[in-house]
Order: structure tokens, then C-alpha cells, then sequence
């Protein structure tokens, strides 16, 4: 098996894609990934994890390459990294997110948009109603 490359996040209907990225927690409870799931650390390097599911139920998969073949990767070397996906049974990976998080942010924009800047002009609480002309002046018809 020559395997696929991993990425991206996919779905069937893309109507939101965007970013995330993560600041790992480095204080106690939290003790690694890799350890949280049962891997062993000596052995495994974790190298990603995705989050994925749908209506009724999210999964959590971890992506490991061995440690002596970790060992020889070299920074900004280019090529690829193989490894191992492990589909970590009986866990809750929005909790197991948490956990791990000392910061975490996702931005998603919704498919009509395009490649379209955003720009944010006002700052504003639900429920509280959004007043369009308070915050972004006059709107012609």
C-alpha cells in the first residue's frame, strides 16, 4: 500500500473552510498527547491529530510516525514523513481538545465568499441586537 497524503481538512459539501491552530497546554493535568491515548512515547512521535465526524458523533485520530525514523527528519527538509493513523477508541476528542489547550482559535468562512478580505467594524454580544447603522453608518438602498 503506497498509502495518501494527509492535510487538508475535506468534506463532501465544503460550506465553511478555514484555519486552526493550537497552543499546547504545558502545565499539569495535561501530560502529551501521545501518553493521553495510550501511545508510547518512547517509540511514537506523535506528528497530528484531526477531528472529524458528523451529526451523531466526532472521532479522534492521532498521526504517528515511529521515533528512529522521527530521528532522522530533518527541519525544513522537504519530502514526506511517513506514518500511522490511529483511530483512538472510546474517547470524547472535544474533551480531549480541551484538555490539551493552553489556546486555541478556529476561524471558518462561509463558501460565498470567496477569497474576500474580511474586515471586522464593530464589536457586539448575542443576544443583543445588531444595529446596522449605529455600527457601519447610513446603508444606501
Amino acid at each position: 500500500m503506497d498509502g495518501e497524503i494527509w492535510g487538508e481538512a475535506r468534506v463532501t459539501y465544503p460550506d465553511w473552510k478555514g484555519t486552526a491552530q493550537l497552543d499546547e497546554r504545558r502545565t499539569v493535568p495535561w501530560e502529551g498527547l501521545a501518553r493521553t491515548v495510550g501511545l508510547d512515547r518512547e517509540q511514537w512521535q506523535v506528528v497530528g491529530f484531526s477531528i472529524g465526524g458528523g451529526e451523531h458523533e466526532y472521532d479522534l485520530r492521532v498521526y504517528a510516525t515511529p521515533r528512529d525514523v522521527w530521528e532522522k527528519v530533518k527541519p525544513d527538509g522537504g519530502g514526506e514523513v511517513e506514518v500511522t493513523e490511529f483511530l483512538v477508541h472510546n474517547v470524547d476528542p472535544l474533551a480531549i481538545l480541551q484538555r490539551m489547550t493552553h489556546m486555541f482559535e478556529l476561524n471558518m468562512r462561509i463558501r460565498g465568499l470567496g477569497d474576500r478580505r474580511v474586515r471586522v467594524r464593530a464589536l457586539s454580544d448575542l443576544p443583543s441586537e445588531l444595529f446596522v447603522e449605529e455600527n457601519f453608518g447610513p446603508q444606501e438602498s
